[in-house]
C-alpha cells in the first residue's frame, strides 16, 4: 500500500517578484497608491526627471515615518535606479515618501 503525506500549503507569495515603476516629476510622485503581495520581493525603477535635485523613495510603518522598512538612496537627477525590497509581510496599509521632500512627495503602500 502506499502512504499518502499530508503537506502543509505553501505561500503563494514564495518567491514573487513585483515589478513597480515610480517616477518623480516636478517634486511629486507619479503614484500615490503602490500595491504588493505580503512578503513579495519589490523590483522598483525609481525614475527621477526633476534635474539637478535629488529624490528617493522610502518605505515606513506609517505616516509618523518613525519606523523605516526601506529607504533607497538618492537619486539626483535625471537618473534612475532599481531599487529592491521584501513588502512587509503583514497585509496593511503602509507609508512611503521622499526623504527629502517629506511634506510634498508621500504615498500609501498597500500590502495585501
Amino acid at each position: 500500500t502506499a502512504a499518502t503525506a499530508a503537506t502543509a500549503p505553501v505561500p503563494a507569495v514564495t518567491g514573487q517578484v513585483v515589478p513597480i515603476t515610480l517616477t518623480a516629476r516636478n517634486s511629486t510622485f507619479s503614484a500615490t497608491t503602490l500595491t504588493a503581495p505580503a512578503g513579495a520581493t519589490v523590483v522598483m525603477t525609481f525614475v527621477n526627471n526633476d534635474t539637478n535635485m535629488p529624490h528617493n523613495f522610502a518605505l515606513y510603518t506609517n505616516a509618523t515615518a518613525l519606523t523605516k522598512i526601506f529607504a533607497g538612496d538618492l537619486v539626483t537627477g535625471p537618473g534612475t535606479v532599481t531599487y529592491t525590497f521584501t513588502a512587509p509581510p503583514a497585509p496593511g496599509t503602509y507609508f512611503f515618501r521622499c526623504d527629502v521632500h517629506p511634506e510634498l512627495m508621500t504615498g500609501t503602500f498597500v500590502v495585501t
